[in-house]
């Protein structure tokens, strides 16, 4: 058989071949605990991100996705398992990231989404494509692949996440979600351009058309109602104790610079300050207080990111 015959011939095999055997469908995530490792090349090292999720039993693609960055600790998948009640009642799905303290060391790169080349006041801001925020979005970007999601999907932060998300809110370009909420986190960045970051925006290329963009979206900063400890890892530098005595003073106080900010500007201001109360510096307890405010008060649709 000459080379021509034989080619023809393999063209014509795999052509049965693909019509006899059917391709395989992508693997859909399945109900109860699972868990995915997301290749990412954001942080200092090529580690993926691991991905833990829940899905309810009667969960469908029009339901809510729930994506949880947790606190302190980090630690991803104790914090999905504590939230797997709350996903069974309100029929969301859980996602929650890990952002590991070796892809991600210290304050520096968690809290403070990388911004600066240092910790505190004394660091160089870094260039955009540096910063934190790029991981979130694609993270946010595979949990919608993977849940085929239809349905709201809510970012949700808790303490040292809250940290993170409320940065996010402010500085990030576009952010892929229907909500970001912000909960417990223990202090700011004010978007105040005469005070160094990480406390202030000053050095920070961040515009007023980038103020005004950040204002217009739908973010929720959510508080404890009995967030009032400044027990450790509660900061106290002068700086922080300058935006209040407690969390909830400090998140009150943020809450009414920015809708201060966005008036001077003439802007919409579409954020809202909720209190669960009740709640101390837990995070489940925050996250229950945060999808129920979603399920009863849904977001404005018209509401653009």
């Amino acid at each position: 058989m000459g080379k021509i015959a034989k080619a023809l011939a393999a063209l014509a095999l795999g052509a049965v071949t693909a019509y006899l055997v059917p391709r395989r469908k992508a693997e859909s995530l399945p109900a109860g605990e699972s868990s995915y490792f997301l290749e990412d090349p954001s942080g200092t090292c090529r580690d993926p991100i691991p991905v833990y999720y829940y899905k309810p039993a009667t969960w469908t693609e029009d339901q809510p996705v729930f994506i949880a960055f947790p606190g302190y600790t980090r630690k991803a998948e104790r914090f999905e398992k504590h939230l797997e009640d709350l996903a069974v009642r309100f029929n969301m799905l859980i996602a929650c990231p890990e952002f590991s303290f070796r892809k991600f060391p210290g304050a520096r790169w968690y809290q403070e989404g990388n911004i600066s080349d240092a910790e505190g006041e004394k660091g160089q801001i870094q260039p955009r494509r540096q910063w934190t925020f790029d991981a979130i979005d694609h993270v946010t970007a595979a949990v919608r692949r993977r849940t085929k999601a239809k349905g709201k999907v809510i970012l949700f932060g808790h303490s040292a996440g809250g940290q993170l998300m409320h940065r996010y809110s402010l500085f990030a370009s576009h952010p892929m979600a229907d909500a970001i909420i912000c909960a417990n986190a223990g202090w700011f960045t004010m978007p105040d351009d005469s005070i160094c970051y990480p406390y202030g925006i000053k050095g920070v290329p961040l515009s007023d058309r980038d103020l005004a963009r950040a204002f217009s979206r739908p973010v929720i900063m959510l508080m404890g109602g009995n967030d009032i400890s400044r027990k450790k890892p509660f900061r106290d530098t002068p700086e922080a104790d300058a935006q209040g005595q407690n969390r909830m003073e400090r998140c009150n106080n943020y809450f009414h610079f920015c809708e201060a900010r966005a008036n001077a500007l003439g802007v919409p201001f579409r954020w809202q300050l909720k209190v669960v109360d009740g709640a101390a510096h837990e995070g489940a307890k925050m996250a229950e207080g945060a999808m129920k405010l979603f399920c009863q008060e849904p977001l404005d649709e018209t509401v653009g990111m």
